[in-house]
């Protein structure tokens, strides 16, 4: 199935020839900007369908026009250019609009995830300087604590109905007021341009801002969707794969996409199918989940037939036969774009694919020195184009200068290269944790649970699981005759903790494997893995479910 770089099919499900997955970006660079973007979609097709969901719709025109009014509604509350402002929404057409909206009128997007709370949530409004927030009214509550803290001025947005919120200096404003403004003119945009603060997970601190520009956006989003085609993205838009592999890649083609407000297995096909879907995006969790439910006779009774799957299932061929579909991939990461794809009728686990015409990759030892064919090390990237990755970590120069050591970006992954230039990937150089497409910083885990007065030390670790990527297992020393059951410690991380970071495995021990030096044998306690004495939420009947 890995013989080349070519498009092939299942059964007979046809591939969409106008999708080129190879080829580079080949829009002008000072063209890369999100007003260009839209711009030109206004003026080539102002009256196609751009977004909707199953509430709304809206076309290219309808789409600009109201963004112009909401960027016109952020300009009145103050609003200047290269300002951070943080975005705690749901899925739907709003965050969009939101979205845009404060790009177009030169601010800095700040997702954030829905399920952060406490000392997660706090980091992110801290580190990202955000002193403009657009929040969904269910939400607000999480903040309370947070706004009496910060000694500045806040113009919080809400949208929907909430009770109005403490906020000690500032203002409180309605999202719907916003599209009350006359159309304004939006700001000149260069590539360059910082177009949003992303926060990524790593193991030996707080997750930490990636600073991202207009043409690394436009580079992030990969050319896998046809132009006539539309897709459905059931990923939260606060995530890269939601907004930039959903909803961007859409817009720069001219497409459409259809934002579902969640994934729901039991319904997920029927839901593309009634918005007339060709196309989508799904997790490896999410195609695992598709996978385990009952076959049926009507499992081909749908409009998909393209779909971008991140990581690939095992059984994806299976998958492919079973639903009619055909499947590509995307290797990428956040701070690096998307730089490796596989074309559709070609993804198969670990196959990270072909490198892009506008990348080059290297596989390096730790000393970067480049490895032979067919050996593991670093994965580590260079864009042939300006400003196509990350421009740095935002107030982290240290940690910057780290990840472009020697000029290349390091990607923190392990794969290996054969001798027809296809890139493998193998594992994850660090103790990163990825759970059901959320990143999970290490660190953020054991901080939370090293502050239970029960907890002398911890350290959290990635499992296997079933259901693709990993579980967390977290291994605790007590503090001497600490009375303290892994029931209890659930429930107190429960409430501290977003949901997929509360751990799956809970482990007493005596003491922590070290090294000579004194530092925590990690490796030691990941290959271990799920041991006998690991005690199991799941087993022991404690769900913990996504807030809605």
């Amino acid at each position: 199935m890995l013989d080349g770089p070519k498009r092939q099919t299942w059964g007979d499900v046809p591939i969409a020839e106008s999708v080129d997955l190879m080829t580079a970006d080949t829009t002008p660079v000072l063209q890369r900007t999100l007003r260009d973007v839209l711009e030109k979609a206004v003026k080539d097709r102002s009256d196609q369908p751009a977004i909707l969901s199953p509430d709304e719709s809206y076309t290219y025109g309808q789409l600009y026009g109201d963004c112009l009014r909401i960027g016109n509604g952020f300009r009145g509350l103050g609003l200047h250019r290269h300002e951070p402002v943080l975005l705690m929404l749901d899925n739907h057409c709003d965050f969009v609009r939101a979205w845009i909206a404060l790009n177009l009128f030169g601010g800095v997007e700040v997702p954030v995830n829905t399920a952060y709370k406490g000392a997660v949530l706090e980091h992110l409004v801290r580190d990202s300087g955000a002193r403009m927030l657009v929040v969904e009214a269910k939400y607000l509550e999480r903040f309370e604590d947070i706004f009496r803290q910060l000694d500045a001025e806040l113009r919080v947005v809400v949208r929907g109905d909430s009770a109005t919120p403490t906020v000690t200096r500032g203002s409180i404003t309605n999202f719907e007021e916003l599209a009350d403004h006359d159309e304004g003119s939006p700001v000149a945009l260069a590539p360059w341009d910082p177009m949003g603060i992303l926060y990524t997970s790593g193991t030996t601190g707080p997750a930490k801002g990636v600073v991202a520009s207009h043409a690394y956006a436009h580079s992030f989003a990969p050319n896998y969707i046809a132009a006539s085609g539309r897709i459905a993205t059931a990923l939260p838009l606060f995530h890269i794969g939601g907004q930039w592999t959903g909803v961007y890649a859409a817009l720069r083609v001219g497409g459409s996409v259809a934002i579902l407000p969640g994934f729901h297995a039991s319904t997920f096909w029927q839901e593309a199918t009634s918005l007339e879907c060709t196309q989508t995006l799904l997790v490896g969790a999410m195609a695992r989940f598709l996978m385990n439910s009952p076959a049926a006779p009507d499992d081909r009774s749908h409009s998909v037939r393209h779909i971008n799957m991140c990581p690939v299932i095992s059984d994806v061929a299976e998958f492919a036969e079973r639903f009619g579909v055909s499947v590509c991939a995307t290797y990428g990461l956040t701070e690096g774009s998307t730089p490796m794809l596989t074309p559709y009728g070609l993804a198969a686990p670990q196959f990270a694919g072909w490198i892009r015409e506008d990348f080059e990759a290297r596989i390096t030892d730790e000393n970067d020195i480049e490895l032979p064919v067919g050996q593991v090390g670093e994965i580590v990237l260079r864009a042939r184009d300006p400003w196509a990755v990350m421009s740095e970590y935002h107030g982290l120069p240290d940690k910057s200068a780290d990840a472009f050591r020697n000029l290349w970006l390091h990607t923190g992954d392990l794969g290996y290269r054969d001798d027809q230039g296809r890139y493998f990937f193998v594992d994850r150089k660090d103790d990163a944790i990825r759970v059901r497409g959320e990143n999970v910083s290490s660190y953020e885990v054991e901080s939370v649970v090293d502050a239970h007065p029960d907890v002398s030390a911890s350290v959290a670790v990635a499992v296997k699981s079933e259901n693709t990527e990993d579980d967390i297992k977290v291994v605790v020393v007590l503090h001497e005759n600490a009375p303290l059951r892994p029931e209890d410690l659930t429930t107190y991380l429960i409430d501290r903790l977003p949901y997929f970071m509360v751990p799956r495995y809970i482990e007493f021990v005596d003491e922590l494997p070290r090294t000579p030096t004194e530092k925590i044998r990690r490796d030691q306690l990941r290959r271990t893995g799920v041991s006998s004495t690991s005690w199991d939420r799941v087993a022991a009947g404690i769900e913990v479910k996504r807030p809605r």
